[in-house]
């Protein structure tokens, strides 16, 4: 039953931190600076 316990912590830290990385962050002050990925970047 500990065994459960423990994987099951795991999994919900985990899940957690997948939720985290794939949302896009709410305080973003710093625009494209940071390297969000995104192809904003000014085309002549």
């Amino acid at each position: 039953m500990v065994q459960y316990s423990i994987i099951g912590i795991l999994f919900i830290i985990a899940l957690f931190f997948m939720i985290r990385k794939f949302m896009p962050s709410k305080n973003n002050k710093q625009g494209c600076s940071k390297g969000c990925g995104c192809s904003a970047t000014d085309v002549k």
